[in-house]
C-alpha cells in the first residue's frame, strides 16, 4: 500500500515540541535516566514522534495539580489520522482502562502542554486518556504499548484512503439521525480532511450537529457564524442559529412576559442575527419565528412583521407569546398586506413528496440535493404514507443509485414516525446496507434505527424471520467488544419488540452475544451486566468468563455503588428504552435518582427535572432541538450533560455510567 502523506515536521519544530510538552505543566522529566526501565520507553515513545508514520504518537503527562495520575496524549499527525488512531483507541484501550468516548480532546491554549500539541499539530487531532484507578492507569499503559508495537509490525498503512464525498455525506446524516453522535463527530472530522467541502459547507454541518444535539451555546461561539448568515444559508441552518439564540437568550425573558429584557438581551446578540429577515420564514421553527418578530419589531422592520402577522398559520405559531404579538402589532402603520418573499416559495417544485425525492436522488437530480439540503420535507406527508410506492423505487437498484439513495437515509430517519412506521422503505434500506457492505459506525447505527422501525410495525414471522437471518448472516463482520453498543442495543430490540418466530431471534442472538462473551474481560461493568441480562432473556445461555484477578490489585478502586445520591435525567423519544436503561443503572448505582424523560418540547417538569439533575444523558435520535436546546438551556453550571451514541437501552446506559465516572473522578480529585 502507499506510505501515509505525512509532511515531517523540522528538527527543530520536534526540538520546540518536546521543550513545549515536558515544560511548565508536566513532571515528566525527557531527560529520564535511559538506563532505567522508565527511561528506556521514554526513548521509545519519542522515537514515534522523531518518525513520523501511521504509528500514533503516544506521550506521558503528569500535571503539578494531579502528580499521582499519569495522562496519555495519544496524537494523530492530521484529522484524517485521528480517524485511524481513534478506532485503534476504541479497540486497544476503549473505556475499559480509560475514560474515552473516541472524540478528540478539547485543548486548552491557555494550557503551556496543550499549546505545545495545537502549535504542532493543530487543535483536533490529538486524545488524552484518563484512567479511574493506578490499576486502570497501568493496564491503559499497556495497552497502548501493545497497540504502537501491532502498528509498527503491520506495515505501512495509507489512512487517506479515498472515500466518495457523497459516501462521507451520507454516513454524516445517518449517524446524526440514528443518534450516534460519536460517529457523526467522526465523519465531519474526515470531511475536514478530505479538502472536498468549501469552508461554508463545512461550517452548515457543523451548525447542523450541534444544533441536533442541542449545544447552543457552542453554536453561537462558532467564529465563523457571522460569515454563514451574512451569505444567506439554506433554511435549516438558519433556523438552527435562530433557535439557538431563542435557547440561550430570549427564551426566560419572554415566558416572563418581560418584552424590554427580551429586546435587550437580542440587541446584546444581534452580532449574529441574519440581515434579511422574510427569507423562508414560512419553514422555521415555532423558536425561530419569535426570534424573527423580535427582530422585526427591535428593527422597526414593518413589512416584516406584517408578513408574519398576516400570516393565520404562522400567526397561531406566535401566540405563545401573546405579549410579543401585541408589542409588534401595535406600532404597524397603516398600509397594505406585503407580499411574501419569493425566497419564501418551495425552491424545488417539482419534488414535493418522498417518493418524487427518491426517484430524483437515485438518478441524480440536482434538485433532489437542493430538497434535502433546505429539508424540503417537512411539510410533506410523513413517509409511511407512501412506504409502499417508496420502496418500490429504492428497490432494484444499481450501485450509483443506491449510494445517491442511501444520502438521504438521515432524512427518511429523522421524518420517523413513531407511532407510523414505514417498514418497507426500512427493509428496503437495509438490504441496500448489507448487500454493499456499508457497515461503518454510523453506518451500523443506521441499521439499527431501521431495524426498530421494522420490528416496530408487528411484521409476521416470514418478514420477521428474513430480516433477521439477513442479519445474522453480516455480524461476523463488525461484532466484537469495540462495538458492543450496536450489538446489545440490536440485541435489546430483540427482547423489546414482538416476536413471531422465536428460533430466527435465537440465532440472531447468538451471533451478538457469543463475541461478547468470548471477550467479555474487555467490557465495562455497566455493557456486562447488561449483556448477560440480555443472555438470559433472550435465553442463549452462554458462558460469561469471569475477568481475572491479580494479585497486584488488591482493589480496584471505586465503583457505581459507591455513587451518592445523585440526580439523573435520562431523555429519549423511546419510553420503553429508556425504562429498560434506567431499570439497568438503577441496579448498577442504586443510590441515585433516576428520571426518564420524553417530552417532545420544553415543559415546566423537564425544566424542573434539568435544573436539579446533576448528570443529563440524552439520546438524540429523533429528539427536536426544542427539547434538546431547552434541557441544556436550564441545567445548572457544573451539571454534566453527555450525548448517547444511539437511542438503545445499552446506549443510554454506557452514557450514564460513563457520567457517574466522570462525576467519581471529577470529586475524587
Amino acid at each position: 500500500m502507499d506510505g501515509p502523506a505525512v509532511t515531517k515536521p523540522a528538527p527543530e519544530r520536534i526540538d520546540a515540541f518536546i521543550a513545549g510538552f515536558f515544560g511548565e505543566g508536566n513532571l515528566v522529566d525527557p531527560a529520564e535516566d535511559p538506563t532505567t526501565k522508565a527511561g528506556q520507553r521514554l526513548i521509545q515513545l519519542l522515537q514515534a514522534l522523531r518518525q513520523p508514520s501511521d504509528i500514533p504518537v503516544v506521550l506521558p503527562r503528569r500535571a503539578p495539580d494531579r502528580p499521582d495520575h499519569l495522562s496519555a496524549y495519544v496524537i494523530a499527525w492530521d484529522p484524517a489520522h485521528a480517524t485511524m488512531v481513534s478506532e485503534l483507541l476504541m479497540a486497544f484501550v476503549g473505556p475499559t482502562y480509560s475514560y474515552f468516548n473516541g472524540l478528540p480532546a478539547a485543548l486548552n491554549a491557555a494550557d503551556p502542554v496543550d499549546q505545545a500539541v495545537i502549535d504542532l499539530v493543530g487543535p483536533d487531532t490529538t486524545f488524552v486518556l484518563r484512567s479511574p484507578t493506578p490499576q486502570h492507569e497501568g493496564r491503559a499503559w499497556a495497552a497502548l504499548g501493545q497497540m504502537q508495537s501491532t502498528v509498527g509490525r503491520r506495515g505501512v498503512r495509507n489512512w487517506h484512503i479515498p472515500k466518495p464525498l457523497g459516501r462521507l455525506l451520507g454516513e454524516f446524516e445517518v449517524s446524526l439521525a440514528a443518534g450516534d453522535n460519536t460517529s457523526s463527530a467522526a465523519v465531519l472530522g474526515q470531511l475536514t480532511a478530505t479538502g472536498g467541502l468549501g469552508g461554508a459547507n463545512l461550517a452548515h454541518l457543523r451548525i447542523k450537529r450541534l444544533a441536533k444535539i442541542g449545544r447552543d451555546a457552542d453554536l453561537l461561539q462558532l467564529p465563523e457564524l457571522a460569515d454563514v448568515l451574512a451569505a444567506d444559508p439554506p433554511g435549516p441552518v438558519r433556523d438552527a442559529i435562530l433557535a439557538a439564540i431563542y435557547h440561550q437568550s430570549l427564551a426566560e425573558a419572554l415566558n416572563a412576559n418581560d418584552i424590554e429584557a427580551a429586546k435587550t438581551s437580542l440587541t446584546a446578540n444581534g452580532a449574529v442575527l441574519p440581515r434579511n429577515l422574510r427569507g423562508t420564514v414560512g419553514d422555521l421553527s415555532n423558536d425561530a419565528l419569535w426570534v424573527v418578530l423580535l427582530t422585526a419589531h427591535v428593527r422597526a422592520d414593518h413589512d416584516t412583521v406584517r408578513l408574519l402577522l398576516d400570516d393565520s398559520d404562522i400567526r397561531i405559531r406566535l401566540d405563545r407569546h401573546p405579549n410579543l404579538v401585541a408589542a409588534a402589532a401595535s406600532v404597524l402603520p397603516e398600509t397594505q398586506t406585503v407580499l411574501a418573499d419569493p425566497a419564501m416559495t418551495q425552491a424545488t417544485p417539482n419534488i414535493d413528496s418522498w417518493v418524487s425525492l427518491a426517484q430524483a436522488q437515485a438518478a441524480g437530480v440536482p434538485a433532489a440535493a437542493a430538497a434535502l439540503r433546505e429539508e424540503a420535507w417537512h411539510v410533506w406527508p410523513q413517509p409511511y404514507t407512501v412506504d409502499q410506492d417508496m420502496a418500490a423505487v429504492l428497490t432494484g437498484l444499481d450501485n450509483a443509485q443506491a449510494e445517491r439513495a442511501w444520502q438521504m437515509l438521515g432524512a427518511f430517519l429523522d421524518a420517523d414516525d413513531l407511532g407510523h412506521p414505514a417498514p418497507r422503505t426500512a427493509a428496503v434500506y437495509i438490504e441496500l446496507a448489507l448487500v454493499h457492505n456499508w457497515l461503518s459506525p454510523g453506518d451500523l447505527a443506521g441499521i439499527v434505527a431501521l431495524t426498530e422501525t421494522v420490528l416496530r410495525s408487528s411484521p409476521g414471522s416470514d418478514t420477521y424471520a428474513g430480516l433477521l437471518d439477513d442479519l445474522s448472516a453480516e455480524t461476523e463482520r463488525w461484532v466484537g467488544p469495540d462495538r458492543a453498543l450496536v450489538a446489545l442495543d440490536l440485541a435489546d430490540l430483540l427482547v423489546r419488540m414482538p416476536c413471531p418466530d422465536s428460533e430466527a431471534r435465537l440465532r440472531l442472538a447468538s451471533r451478538l452475544l457469543t463475541p461478547l462473551a468470548v471477550h467479555s474481560s474487555r467490557l465495562d461493568v455497566d455493557l456486562r451486566m447488561f449483556a448477560e441480562q440480555l443472555d438470559a432473556e433472550l435465553g442463549t445461555n452462554l458462558i460469561w468468563q469471569p475477568t481475572p484477578a491479580r494479585a497486584d490489585e488488591p482493589s480496584t478502586g471505586p465503583t457505581l455503588a459507591d455513587v451518592p445520591a445523585l440526580k439523573v435525567l435520562l431523555y429519549s423519544l423511546d419510553e420503553a428504552a429508556l425504562s429498560r436503561a434506567r431499570t439497568a443503572l438503577r441496579d448498577l448505582a442504586p443510590q441515585t435518582s433516576i428520571h426518564a424523560a420524553s417530552d417532545h418540547v420544553g415543559s415546566p417538569q423537564l425544566k424542573q427535572h434539568a435544573q436539579h439533575a446533576d448528570i443529563v444523558v440524552m439520546a438524540t435520535r429523533c429528539a427536536t432541538h426544542a427539547a434538546t436546546g431547552f434541557i441544556r438551556a436550564n441545567t445548572a453550571t457544573g451539571t454534566i450533560i453527555t450525548e448517547a451514541d444511539g437511542c438503545g437501552s445499552a446506549s443510554l446506559l454506557r452514557a450514564a455510567a460513563g457520567a457517574l465516572q466522570t462525576w467519581q473522578a471529577v470529586n475524587n480529585a
